[in-house]
């Protein structure tokens, strides 16, 4: 047997480590002891069913949802009374992450508002920002100003968002009555609003049809 040359076999186990380390970490492992054995002459097969193939995108598919803002429960705690809110009305943190993006700075909105009917847009708007602000600081309240203004900003507003309110008033308390708005109060959302804020939240959760 001819003498080993280990400075050109630490050469190629560093070449075969470079090359390992472009793979998906689950699959490092894998690659560099299929290319040690290729290398070194080990005549163990290639196990090319560990190594997943890529199939052709179909381009007129749905682009894949990002999975890259996912978060466990483990990884993210939501605020107490989001927390209540969510097994009480039985809502997922995987949910919630269809509407935001979670880990965020700051929290960022994702949810879209596709419904053409603009009082059915403007009170899934109000319930969005209410629920924004329960995830920030652990309140599902906002001025009534704040939540004109962000209806203004988001292009829903007309001369019907305070009889929406209104006629909506079960679900709220403070700033909104069934016959007034106090535009200098809060608006929090009662017993019968948390209840309606879960049937929005699975509304503009559902996959589009």
């Amino acid at each position: 047997m001819g003498q080993f040359n280990f400075a050109d076999a630490k050469a190629k186990i560093d070449e075969i480590a470079k090359i390992a380390e472009t793979c998906p970490e689950q699959l490092r492992e894998k690659c560099f002891e299929l290319l040690f054995g290729i290398v070194f002459g080990d005549d163990r097969k290639p196990a090319t069913a560990s190594i997943p193939a890529t199939a052709p995108k179909n381009p007129d598919a749905p682009p894949e949802e990002s999975t890259k803002h996912k978060l466990s429960e483990a990884e993210y705690k939501l605020p107490s009374n989001i927390l209540a809110f969510t097994r009480k009305y039985d809502v997922s943190l995987e949910t919630i992450q269809k509407l935001f993006i979670l880990d965020h700075e700051p929290l960022l909105p994702i949810y879209r508002i596709t419904t053409k009917i603009t009082a059915t847009a403007q009170l899934q708007k109000v319930m969005m920002i209410l629920l924004e602000n329960g995830l920030l600081n652990n309140q599902l309240k906002a001025p009534y100003t704040e939540l004109r203004d962000s209806i203004k900003e988001a292009g829903l507003m007309d001369g019907n968002f305070n009889k929406v309110l209104k006629k909506n008033s079960a679900l709220f308390r403070g700033a909104v009555t069934k016959d007034k708005i106090i535009e200098s109060e809060m608006i929090e959302l009662t017993g019968v609003g948390y209840e309606r804020l879960s049937e929005i939240v699975k509304e503009l959760t559902q996959p589009a049809v």
